[in-house]
């Protein structure tokens, strides 16, 4: 397909209005190319040297990304980043990033993927129908739920709202059940065919059954204090550092993290798929653990 009309999309798709500036990545395009065609595309997490290495023995026209090369304070091409940009120019290959935007997706961003992972784990098949008919409503709402600073979903059996301000947008999400509890041992099951995990839950809130889960794919252990006002089982999040640990121990908020990589390549993936299926290109998943 015709590379500008790709870009058009993912640009409009994606694109949350006034938040330019206030994302530490430069989002969209971040290395063009002389070709105008795409035919492939391989998404990862991260714009390193080995994932353009594994996108040149693939023949890739497109690198599809999470994080990116570009950040706000701009690097001299010297060293490592001189090697990142000089790999892609010279095999003719795009490099296209998205952060935050890709995060607070309503369809393929990586929150809306663990919800779906939880929904689709933990509950009866009536409500995972239930909840594929909420997801495509959003599909139909995707700029009016990106541009709000605040969304909120509510039906007989879920409410699912965006959580956590950042630069005046709520971006994250939290889902509470109305009419479910989970034992605390079941959720890790949800995460394993979407993420890799370690069996990182800290039941700081002594509870032996939940129903309700923050979900913030971001290490802002801040927001803890919030789900704790909140009244949330489960505080789901990356990584924590030390004092967020003995912080949320204090306050009795449970907690489970799920790791930075792992928590962040359900977006990619689930964006890829979608061009898939919109546009019939050829992609495949070609990250590599550390």
């Amino acid at each position: 397909m015709k590379k500008q009309e790709l870009i058009n999309f993912l640009n409009t798709f994606l694109k949350i209005k006034n938040f330019e500036g206030k994302d530490s990545s430069k989002n969209w395009l971040q290395v063009d190319t002389t070709k105008k065609e795409i035919k492939k595309i391989w998404y990862a997490v991260d714009a390193t040297t080995y994932i353009f290495d594994l996108a040149i023995a693939n023949n890739v026209d497109l690198v599809l990304t999470h994080h990116w090369i570009f950040w706000w304070i701009e690097n001299t091409l010297t060293d490592i980043y001189f090697e990142r940009i000089y790999k892609l120019i010279k095999n003719d290959i795009w490099l296209y990033a998205c952060h935050l935007p890709l995060d607070t997706h309503p369809v393929v961003g990586n929150n809306i993927g663990i919800l779906v992972a939880l929904v689709n784990n933990l509950t009866w098949w009536e409500y995972k129908e239930r909840f594929n008919k909420i997801l495509a409503d959003f599909e139909n709402k995707i700029e009016e739920i990106l541009n709000e600073q605040e969304f909120i979903y509510e039906d007989d059996d879920f409410i699912i709202e965006k959580f956590w301000r950042y630069h005046w947008f709520y971006i994250w999400y939290w889902i509470r059940f109305k009419n479910q509890q989970f034992h605390r041992t079941q959720l890790i099951s949800p995460f394993a065919e979407v993420m890799w995990f370690e069996r990182k839950f800290y039941n700081f809130w002594k509870k032996e059954y939940f129903s309700s889960v923050a979900i913030i794919s971001w290490w802002w252990g801040s927001a803890i204090k919030e789900a704790k006002d909140r009244w949330f089982d489960i505080f789901l999040t990356w990584e924590l550092v030390h004092w967020q640990y003995t912080f949320a121990k204090e306050i009795w908020q449970s907690i489970f993290v799920g790791w930075h990589r792992e928590t962040e390549k359900i977006g990619p993936k689930l964006l890829a798929y979608y061009l898939k299926k919109k546009f019939w290109i050829e992609l495949i998943f070609l990250d590599e653990k550390y």
